[in-house]
């Protein structure tokens, strides 16, 4: 059981290295001017997810729309 819970807890980890690394990804491919749907697309995600992970940095497909970002 306790072999059974350290490998748990080492996937925890690793998962969520994985999604700040694709966060940062995320984040660099945008900044760096490439359209949401081509990253969703490069990524495996959702254009949703995409914008989720952009908002959650303060990013909107309003805030852009207004030129704030």
């Amino acid at each position: 059981m306790e072999a059974a819970q350290r490998q748990y807890q080492s996937a925890q980890i690793a998962l969520h290295t994985a999604r700040r690394k694709l966060a940062a990804a995320v984040l660099d491919a945008y900044a760096n001017g490439e359209p949401v749907g081509r990253i969703a697309e490069r990524s495996g995600q959702s254009t949703t997810s995409v914008w989720n992970t952009l908002a959650v940095h303060g990013i909107t497909a309003r805030s852009v729309t207004n030129g704030s970002t």
